[in-house]
């Protein structure tokens, strides 16, 4: 066994929560391991070449530009690589042919520009988006260079007792699509509006509901800013390697060392999770683990995960950047739970500069069990299977069917380049593949910050942002 005497600070995952903690204690001074299973580090930040064109694994678009995510940029000294996109977005409601725009200028904005379409339901509109900004109002934690742990409880509010769909209910809304256009960012936290918390789906929603974009060049951005810096700071990153074992101090609850994959043993300092609790839980000792640490993960519930399919379009079309959420009708709740009835597309067009084209990504909502109930009994890989092939190709063809209805000029001028499933997923995010972790279910937190191992942390996905900036905060708040 190579045993190395010096005293690391490990993170374990390299998706956005464990890089973003890895460069925030490099920048502290500390002398950081970054452990990743996979062959390379940046999980859905990757991007990945087909014919010359790149395209985005899992980050697609996010808010935040001009206000907590050019902060966190700021902080990582990544403004300088990290631009923003303009990102034009639409709800596109399928069984009534229903286009709304999502015009990118703020709350008020948005509520006269959906009014428009539902002038019924005018006064309601207004009344939920006041609520949404009067809830990030009372959030501190959307100043977090200058939040405290104790402004915590000024976060109360008097929704915080009720679900989306309850409040959506106490509405009275005369239009039913509303029940769908109004919550739609849930399709970005993944936590149905009949499960999620009010407040913290308005927290979730405030910055993509205020300013959606894109990034310039994606993932590659972020990807290319992070190895830099962890150069600059001396990072040791270590790719397809585990965690075997850990061991433990027998004085007190303190973890000592790692023993990884391939045999070194590494003195600890401290160790943060950046990976689902049901993948390190199991290396702590039982008789540390409470029964309400225990119960509180056997509780969490996964989110979907996506099938996908990306491509060019041919003949020299040309499209305008735009995400379109394409709802199949207007019952979310049914688009985020498993074995569900319903779905929803997201649709992004990107033009390619270089190429000279318009790329596209299409991602349905799906569970792992959903693909595997259509594919039968999982035993390590489907790739070759005749039954898992034609899964894909009927997907792939329903996906291409949903474009072309949203987008009626581009039938026949769609060409795909690959596909994947949420088997594909679950190699980048374990154990189930659900693109955002847990879903975040009214009474029920996700696991973070210190663990009952004094010196052993978990970088839950904070419940405040959703997809790159959850994970950021997450990071933050357990690093600094």
């Amino acid at each position: 066994m190579n045993c190395e005497l010096k005293k690391h600070t490990i993170v374990v995952g390299s998706g956005i929560s464990g890089l973003t903690a890895t460069l925030l204690l490099a920048k502290k001074g500390h002398q950081v391991t970054l452990i990743e299973k996979l062959p390379h580090i940046g999980g859905f930040l990757n991007r990945f070449n087909r014919s010359g064109l790149r395209f985005d694994t899992g980050f697609h678009f996010t808010g935040g530009f001009g206000g907590i995510l050019s902060d966190f940029l700021e902080l990582l000294d990544f403004q300088d690589d990290v631009k923003p996109a303009p990102l034009k977005t639409e709800v596109f409601i399928a069984n009534q042919d229903k286009r709304i725009y999502l015009p990118p200028t703020g709350l008020p904005d948005l509520a006269e520009a959906i009014a428009a379409h539902f002038p019924q339901d005018a006064a309601a509109i207004q009344k939920y988006y006041a609520a949404e900004q009067e809830i990030v109002d009372a959030t501190p934690m959307f100043d977090f260079k200058h939040f405290d742990q104790a402004d915590v409880m000024s976060m109360l509010t008097e929704y915080d007792a009720l679900t989306v769909q309850e409040y959506l209910d106490s509405l009275s809304l005369k239009s039913p699509e509303l029940k769908a256009i109004l919550p739609i960012m849930a399709l970005c936290h993944g936590t149905p509006p009949v499960e999620s918390d009010f407040p913290y789906h308005c927290r979730c929603s405030y910055n993509l509901d205020s300013h959606l974009t894109a990034v310039q060049h994606g993932g590659d951005a972020f990807m290319t800013a992070f190895k830099r810096e962890f150069a600059k700071y001396g990072v040791d990153i270590r790719t397809a390697t585990t965690i075997q074992s850990l061991e433990f101090s027998s004085s007190s609850p303190t973890c000592t060392a790692a023993i990884l994959s391939d045999e070194t043993r590494l003195e600890v300092d401290d160790i943060f999770f950046a990976i689902n609790p049901q993948s390190f839980l199991p290396l702590l000792p039982d008789n540390y683990l409470p029964a309400r640490i225990k119960r509180r993960v056997r509780n969490l519930k996964p989110t979907c995960s996506f099938f996908t399919v990306c491509g060019c379009l041919d003949d020299g079309l040309h499209m305008e950047n735009t995400l379109t959420f394409f709802l199949r009708d207007s019952d979310i709740n049914q688009m985020l739970l498993p074995n569900a009835t319903n779905y929803s597309t997201g649709i992004v067009t990107s033009n390619d500069p270089q190429n000279g084209c318009t790329t596209f990504t299409a991602f349905r909502t799906m569970f792992l069990e959903d693909c595997i109930a259509q594919c039968g009994p999982f035993d390590g890989s489907y790739r070759h299977e005749q039954k898992y092939l034609e899964f894909k190709e009927k997907m792939t063809e329903s996906i291409l069917d949903n474009i072309a209805h949203a987008f009626p000029a581009l039938r026949g001028h769609l060409r795909v380049m690959d596909s994947s499933s949420p088997l594909t997923s679950q190699r980048f995010s374990p154990p189930i593949g659900s693109a955002y972790g847990t879903r975040q279910t009214i009474g029920v937190s996700r696991l973070s910050g210190r663990l009952p191992v004094t010196n052993c942390h978990a970088l839950g996905h904070h419940a405040h942002f959703p997809g790159i900036l959850g994970c950021m905060l997450g990071a933050y708040l357990a690093c600094m």
